[in-house]
């Protein structure tokens, strides 16, 4: 088989469908971190010239990455081989996805949320900006009133 004329090894199509899709998913993510480990890199530069400790803190990302990737496509290999392997390695590689659906549906509740209640507090504001304002009464005080000499201190607390 060949994609984009360039022929598959045969021990990626050994490999079972949720291997190869979290194959093709790998590469797709270490194909983004290269483009933005070299745009990161060159930002870095621009600001610190001396900034070179970057490179190798993104190059030991990627290499992380890639052996994760590696460990994790032969760990999805060996649940396929099991009866039920492929329902579970197909759940372990959409896992994520389910999650990041979740978490998406959660933030767009969330911002519809704080947008509404943005809005009823600028109704509540204009409806308290439009009423006439009242002079706000002083409170009339009423005179203290001066101890006799002859209170006690008991008759004074009653």
């Amino acid at each position: 088989m060949k994609i984009l004329g360039l022929p598959i090894p045969d021990t990626i199509m050994k490999m079972c469908k949720p291997a190869q899709v979290y194959l093709i998913l790998s590469l797709i993510s270490m194909t983004l971190y290269l483009i933005s480990m070299l745009n990161v890199h060159d930002k870095v530069l621009d600001v610190e010239p001396e900034g070179e400790g970057i490179h190798y803190y993104t190059l030991s990302g990627l290499v992380i990455k890639v052996i994760f990737t590696i460990l994790w496509i032969y760990l999805l290999n060996y649940i396929c081989q099991f009866k039920y392997g492929k329902k579970i390695a197909w759940f372990i590689v959409l896992l994520p996805f389910f999650f990041m659906g979740l978490m998406l549906i959660g933030m767009l509740c969330a911002v519809s949320f704080i947008a509404l209640q943005s809005t009823k507090t600028k109704d509540l504001q204009k409806k308290l900006d439009s009423q006439p304002k009242m002079e706000p009464q002083q409170p009339k005080m009423e005179p203290q009133r001066q101890p006799k000499r002859t209170e006690t201190l008991s008759e004074l607390l009653r």
